[in-house]
């Protein structure tokens, strides 16, 4: 990482992971910061990988997707040394949220919406029953999501 976090910018990680539409002169205000230093925290945590990003958080159900899931999925041995190299191919799965690698009896979980009960099982079919490195899945529905707070 290379940075050493001050409370200033616990309190800058916090204002942004709550709503990251924030102008640099809200941000300021909201940490107690003149706005020249604010963007000068914020450019120091973007470039040393803390901020890694900005993206609308969409709610699956209102753009059409009713069922989310999560997808376990093992690895079949002989692919095991390449797992970090599925990351890509899993993600640009349409419907698939998010990628998480674990340890444990399984190594990948999906978070995925699709628009359907069909439709999820015909992308757990297509994309991950035939892929020629992925073995038994388990899929979970999901009835609620709530989002936690930023860990600064």
């Amino acid at each position: 990482m290379g940075i050493v976090l001050t409370e200033s910018d616990r309190g800058i990680l916090r204002a942004l992971a709550a709503d990251g539409r924030l102008s640099n002169k809200e941000l300021a205000d909201r940490v107690g910061l003149a706005p020249s230093t604010c963007h000068g925290r914020v450019r120091a945590l973007e470039e040393a990988g803390v901020i890694r990003g900005y993206r609308a958080v969409v709610d699956p159900v209102a753009a059409g997707a009713a069922i989310s899931a999560l997808i376990s999925v093992a690895v079949l041995d002989h692919a095991r040394s390449q797992v970090t190299e599925l990351v890509p191919m899993l993600r640009a799965i349409p419907g698939v949220q998010q990628v998480f690698l674990l340890g444990g009896d399984r190594d990948i979980v999906l978070h995925a919406s699709t628009a359907d009960v069909a439709s999820l099982r015909e992308l757990i079919r297509v994309h991950i029953g035939s892929h020629p490195d992925l073995g038994q899945s388990q899929t979970q529905l999901i009835f609620e999501h709530a989002v936690g707070e930023a860990p600064a």
